[in-house]
């Protein structure tokens, strides 16, 4: 982890950073008095008013942030989750692509992405979207060089050495696997967002029919 260091205006940010360490960082700084927290795939930013703190007294207060928690045990606060994936058709769209990229066969590529141990690094792009990273070596996944016009809600993807989970329908370029029957965001609850930082993430394969069943859709 280094020192935190002036990025642009009024923010500072701490690099280097695991994922979990990321989102104890994070659970850590909020309350604390700073006016925005960006949490990043190895990174956290942190903005502050400069008419309460100046920069050596914002820089001092990450400083101190930054030594109590990396002095701390990573949080196991957060339970882990479970997200139920169909990785058939029409849903896998892309499985033969990655799989190849990945060196394995169409067959053994839901095995392989259950089998890793996933964790969310960060949410971005679309409210509740989710990052999520492992400890394999995954080869460089790119983006698809004719973007779909729609993506539906839960898909999931394999995009550079990160997987990732459409909250919501739209457009979409990254190389899908499969679909999760869970609902990512839902503004009306209490907690919009189902997954949150650092969180680990499991996948339990499901079938078609079962993935209709759950979503309200056709198999």
């Amino acid at each position: 982890m280094t020192q935190p260091i002036y990025c642009a205006d009024d923010w500072l940010m701490i690099q280097d950073l695991p994922p979990e360490r990321v989102a104890v960082l994070a659970a850590a700084a909020d309350g604390a008095g700073w006016d925005n927290i960006v949490p990043g795939l190895d990174s956290l930013s942190l903005a502050w008013n400069p008419s309460e703190r100046s920069l050596e007294q914002a820089r001092a207060a990450a400083e101190a942030l930054a030594a109590h928690v990396s002095d701390s045990p990573p949080s196991a606060a957060v339970a882990p989750a479970t997200l139920h994936i169909c990785y058939e058709q029409p849903w896998a769209h892309d499985a033969d692509i990655v799989a190849e990229l990945l060196g394995i066969s169409p067959d053994t590529l839901p095995q392989w992405h259950g089998a890793q141990d996933w964790r969310v690094a960060m949410l971005g792009f679309q409210p509740g979207f989710a990052y999520l990273t492992c400890d394999a070596r995954i080869p460089d996944i790119p983006r698809l060089a004719d973007p779909r016009a729609r993506v539906e809600a839960g898909s999931v993807g394999l995009l550079g050495q990160i997987c990732g989970i459409y909250p919501h329908a739209g457009p979409g370029g990254w190389p899908i696997i499969g679909r999760i029957a869970e609902t990512l965001f839902d503004p009306h609850a209490a907690s919009p967002a189902l997954l949150q930082a650092g969180q680990k993430v499991r996948f339990e394969r499901i079938d078609a029919n079962t993935l209709a069943t759950r979503t309200g859709g056709a198999a």
